[in-house]
C-alpha cells in the first residue's frame, strides 16, 4: 500500500467575493433605512445599525483571520508525522512508530475528538473538522495503520 499523505484544511462555505456582496447589499440596507429614520426623527437607532455593521465586519475579518491553519499527516511503513501550521508556521510537529501507534475516535453528544497515541504520547488532530470529516479521517487513517 502507497504511503498516505494528507493536508487537512478547515472546510469553508463561503468565498471573500461572497461576503463582498453581502456586506455591499448589508451597507446598503443600511444606509437607506437609517435615512429613513433620521427622515421620521428616530436617528439614534442609525448610531446602533452602524455598531451592528462594525460588529459583523470584525466577525468576518476574524473568520477568515482563522482559516490559515491545517494538519499534515504522512504514514508510512515506519513512522507516523504530524504536523500543525498556521499561516504557513509550523507550530506543532510530532512522530509516532507506526507499529505502536492507534487511532481514536470518540463523539460524545456533539463533540468530537480525533487522536493518535502510543504509550504516553498522544497528539488530536483535526480538531477544527466537523464530526462527520473526523470520522472519515478516522477511517482513513485505521485502515492505513491496519495494513502496516
Amino acid at each position: 500500500m502507497k504511503p498516505m499523505n494528507e493536508d487537512i484544511r478547515p472546510y469553508q462555505s463561503c468565498s471573500k467575493s461572497v461576503f463582498l456582496v453581502l456586506g455591499i447589499i448589508f451597507i446598503s440596507w443600511i444606509s437607506l433605512f437609517s435615512i429613513f429614520l433620521i427622515v421620521q426623527g428616530a436617528w439614534p437607532v442609525s448610531i446602533f445599525l452602524g455598531l451592528e455593521y462594525l460588529i459583523i465586519f470584525y466577525l468576518i475579518r476574524l473568520y477568515f483571520k482563522e482559516k490559515n491553519i491545517k494538519d499534515e499527516i504522512k504514514i508510512n511503513t515506519k513512522e507516523i508525522s504530524i504536523k500543525k501550521f498556521k499561516d504557513d508556521k509550523l507550530v506543532y510537529s510530532t512522530k509516532f512508530t507506526t507499529y505502536w501507534s492507534k487511532v481514536f475516535f470518540t463523539k460524545y453528544k456533539n463533540k468530537s475528538k480525533l487522536s493518535i497515541r502510543e504509550s504516553n504520547k498522544e497528539t488530536e488532530l483535526a480538531s477544527f473538522l466537523h464530526t462527520s470529516l473526523k470520522k472519515n479521517l478516522y477511517l482513513k487513517i485505521k485502515k492505513q495503520l491496519t495494513y502496516y
